[in-house]
């Protein structure tokens, strides 16, 4: 299936997350060189419908290169607003893959399970825990590419976001980047964990938990772009500190606008280079392994039931 209409080219995106639910974004920041070029876009891709796309613009006075760019954008990570879609990722990545993008942004809130993290603190995770690692792939088959699971976190992308969170977050100090190597797990929600669950993610070495920076870092993957996580921490998760669980809501709206203002200039201030090394971890396999062992000439010369013996399986 074709796009409806073709998003534009551009090497740059931000996935909108929970981190700014509430904000009218970009609107609402009124960030100095940053507009809406358009908005309500919708695109058709081979699973349905991808909604709530809009393309924003930055001004070459706010970019690394002194270059004007365009950023493709998605509300809540192409959740739909009226039904819970756990494939919804895959659309999303199909259309950055169609549009060119090789950088990509996502901001989001987790859910703390080391008792070290509060509520309020930023995370960049360095690493991701998904022992499902989504059955919602964007890869055209099992046979065009094969994507290594090693630094799923771009190093430069996640060093550029930090610079900006460190920069502008209320207590700087409880920024934690990427050398403090901290893990997030997926869960898919929308149901919050178990304690049982948990403990569980504790035993296998999270530190967070999120309902989807795995599965966007993984479609990133598949599709040879960069990826980094913008995330900060709106609750222990049950049974993690007794009778503690945080006031959402309420930092949501202390932190909302300040966690999207540093996702927007983070972007803005990516470096356009493969220098970060994150495309030595996604390889064009060869050509032959795609041919049919089973080929006609095959069929044909396999012995049938005709001959008193069952055909191969």
């Amino acid at each position: 299936m074709g796009l409806t209409r073709q998003p534009p080219k551009t090497p740059f995106a931000l996935i909108s997350g929970s981190a700014g639910w509430g904000v009218k974004f970009p609107d609402d920041l009124r960030e100095p060189g940053v507009r809406v070029v358009e908005r309500g876009m919708s695109f058709d891709t081979p699973w349905g419908r991808t909604d709530n796309w809009q393309v924003i613009e930055y001004d070459r006075r706010v970019t690394a290169d002194r270059r004007p760019r365009l950023a493709l954008n998605v509300f809540a990570h192409g959740w739909p607003v009226d039904r819970i879609d756990h494939s919804a990722h895959r659309s999303v990545f199909w259309v950055l893959a169609q549009a060119g993008v090789k950088k990509v942004l996502s901001d989001s809130t987790c859910g703390s399970i080391n008792r070290a993290l509060q509520p309020r603190d930023l995370v960049i995770a360095g690493d991701i825990l998904d022992l499902g690692q989504t059955p919602y792939s964007a890869l055209p088959g099992r046979f065009a590419f094969a994507c290594r699971g090693g630094q799923m976190i771009c190093p430069d992308l996640a060093r550029t976001l930090e610079r900006a969170a460190r920069a502008l977050w209320p207590a700087a100090d409880r920024v934690y980047g990427l050398a403090n190597r901290l893990v997030v797990a997926h869960t898919w929600g929308p149901r919050f964990e178990t304690p049982a669950e948990a403990r569980a993610l504790q035993l296998l070495g999270a530190d967070v938990v999120n309902q989807s920076i795995a599965p966007e870092a993984t479609n990133a993957r598949e599709i040879g772009a960069c990826f980094v996580s913008n995330s900060y921490v709106t609750n222990y998760v049950d049974g993690v500190v007794p009778e503690e669980w945080g006031t959402l809501d309420k930092i949501h709206d202390d932190l909302g606008t300040i966690a999207v203002r540093i996702s927007v200039r983070a972007l803005a201030r990516a470096a356009l280079t493969d220098a970060c090394g994150c495309a030595a971890y996604r390889k064009v396999r060869p050509t032959k392994y795609r041919v049919v062992a089973q080929s006609a000439q095959t069929r044909a010369k396999r012995p049938g039931p005709a001959s008193g013996r069952s055909p191969a399986r």
